[in-house]
């Protein structure tokens, strides 16, 4: 039967750290670097607002002018616009824009590695070691950031929830259990999350992460599909780790010490995509009522198995060849 593998070590990869704008090089080719080593540093405007139209400005009579924070910026009708933050109002072909005033950008390794080359004064590129998770789909775009990983709900997280829990996940990857809801992945891109990861979710949550242009990884497909057990246990093994979504090859980059490499395997391991099946092997059914679900092989027949699921000490018949080997 066919097997997919969730988790593979990866002895040997490459990651690029890249400055928004060209600015100060600290590290050379060869050094050694850990996770929150400082590689660089830069001064760009992070925020910008783009005022809609209509806008009056308050008090522009130069080209540019200096806000500070909850001062007026001017009004839409009879509504005020204040500044969100200090910055400078300026108009750019025809569109008053608003934006935040320069601030130092600091770029971390972010893993444990080497420094293999640096190009001019903007990227580094880092030798390192991961392991990788399989997504079963997701958006094609890149995101880095702290891992927080939800406890894992058995229903669909909460756009409350998401609220409370999480204050303040700006910039970071949030896993939030098996399933996600549309208004909860809508609220995490206002939140202006890094990345979402979850077991399953319905097209529609797809859809709007893909017209968004937002990192939405999805681990076992659509619909309502638990998260496997051991993809879990390896996401709260490394909750608040610095790791690396990278949608165009569907996966989940988690940079790990060079002591803790299996000796043995290395980059070019192989995996055997097809097994027999076997009793006590961990399969994703195919078949309904039970689509999706994941359990453990009872007894081999010879067209059909019998699955456990959970703690439910019956098993069901599932027949050949709906299901898939998971490892």
């Amino acid at each position: 039967m066919p097997v997919v593998k969730r988790i593979k070590q990866n002895s040997r990869c490459f990651i690029e750290r890249v400055l928004p704008v060209e600015g100060n090089i600290v590290v050379s080719v060869d050094d050694k670097v850990e996770p929150f080593d400082h590689l660089g540093d830069c001064f760009f405007s992070q925020r910008e607002l783009i005022l809609p139209k209509g806008f009056k400005p308050y008090g522009l009579r130069t080209e540019k002018r200096y806000y500070y924070s909850g001062s007026l910026l001017g009004k839409v009708g009879s509504n005020e616009v204040f500044a969100p933050y200090d910055g400078n109002l300026s108009l750019c072909e025809r569109v008053y824009v608003f934006k935040e005033i320069d601030k130092k950008y600091i770029v971390l390794s972010g893993v444990w590695g080497i420094v293999k080359s640096v190009y001019g004064k903007k990227s580094i590129l880092l030798e390192t070691q991961t392991k990788d998770i399989l997504l079963s789909i997701s958006t094609k775009v890149q995101a880095s950031g702290e891992l927080v990983v939800f406890p894992n709900p058995t229903d669909v997280l909460k756009r409350s929830y998401l609220e409370n829990f999480a204050k303040g996940i700006k910039g970071k990857i949030i896993y939030v259990g098996h399933n996600v809801s549309l208004d909860v992945i809508e609220r995490a891109y206002e939140m202006e999350a890094s990345a979402v990861i979850v077991g399953s979710a319905h097209k529609e949550v797809f859809d709007f992460a893909k017209s968004h242009n937002f990192s939405l990884g999805i681990i076992s497909g659509f619909g309502k599909i638990k998260t496997p057990d051991v993809v879990y246990k390896m996401l709260s093994a490394v909750s608040y780790r610095y790791v690396f979504f990278e949608g165009d090859k569907n996966l989940l980059r988690i940079p790990i010490p060079f002591d803790n490499v299996n000796k043995g395997i290395n980059a070019s391991e192989s995996i055997e995509p097809i097994k027999h099946v076997k009793p006590n092997m961990t399969v994703q059914v195919l078949q309904n009522p039970y689509f999706g679900w994941i359990g453990v092989v009872d007894r081999v027949c010879e067209s059909s198995i019998f699955v456990r699921f959970g703690i439910d000490k019956n098993s069901v018949e599932i027949k050949l060849p709906n299901f898939l080997i998971i490892e």
